[in-house]
Parts: C-alpha cells; sequence; structure tokens
C-alpha cells in the first residue's frame, strides 16, 4: 500500500458526466482528481503534474485519439504512471488494440461504484 499522500488520478474521458462520476467516487475514497476532455490536455496536464498524478483513467474510444495511442504518449512523459482503460465493451477489438500494454485495470462502462473503487485500489497496490 502507497505510504504518505495519495497521488492524483487524471480522469480522461470526452463525456462530462463519466467525468463528473468518476471524480465524485474518486474523491469520495480520498483521491484527488484532474480531468482532461480531450488527449492534448491530458497530455499536457500529465506533462505540468507528472509528480503529483500517480494513474489515468482513461477511455480508449476518445473523439480525438485512440486509447492506445495515447496510453504510449502519457508513458512517454510518466513511465510509471498506472494507466486504467475504460470502455463500453471490452472485446477481442479492445484487447487487440491494447496489446502487451500494462494496464492496471478494466473499467467497463457502465460501472458501479463498488466496482470502481475494487478495481483502482487492486490496480493501484499492485
Amino acid at each position: 500500500m502507497q505510504s504518505g499522500p495519495k497521488g492524483a488520478i487524471l480522469i480522461i474521458d470526452d463525456e462530462e458526466g463519466i467525468r463528473a462520476v468518476l471524480q465524485a467516487i474518486l474523491s469520495s475514497i480520498d483521491f484527488p482528481t484532474v480531468e482532461a476532455s480531450d488527449a492534448k490536455t491530458a497530455l499536457a496536464t500529465l506533462a505540468e503534474n507528472k509528480d503529483s498524478i500517480q494513474a489515468c483513467m482513461l477511455d480508449m474510444n476518445l473523439e480525438d485519439s485512440y486509447g492506445e495511442d495515447l496510453y504510449d504518449k502519457l508513458k512517454a512523459i510518466s513511465p510509471d504512471l498506472k494507466v486504467f482503460a475504460m470502455s463500453g465493451i471490452f472485446g477481442e477489438e479492445i484487447k487487440e488494440r491494447l496489446g502487451d500494454r500494462e494496464i492496471s485495470g478494466l473499467i467497463s462502462k457502465p460501472f458501479s461504484t463498488v466496482q470502481l473503487i475494487e478495481t483502482v485500489q487492486a490496480g493501484l497496490e499492485s
């Protein structure tokens, strides 16, 4: 388990409602959050705050970027970043797109509060 203050979680999703729900759930368990609605904002936010962001929730189907492409760019900025992939469907296509990238957890939309919390806590402890 991580000692000291919890690092922030960057929420990357183009749907404002999803970002709001994730922010509410994560802050309820004392995780600070930062939000980005697109790839450009996500990359700039991480670059400016890489020492304080420990993980990100990455929508695999952003309007302006494929999740796997953004994953590679995020990890280039912060190699130790834990990435949780989010999608409405985790079929073979998404698994193929992810390839052998290290994912800390898969979050299927819609998700329950309990599922999200358990996935995030398990992924951050690993």
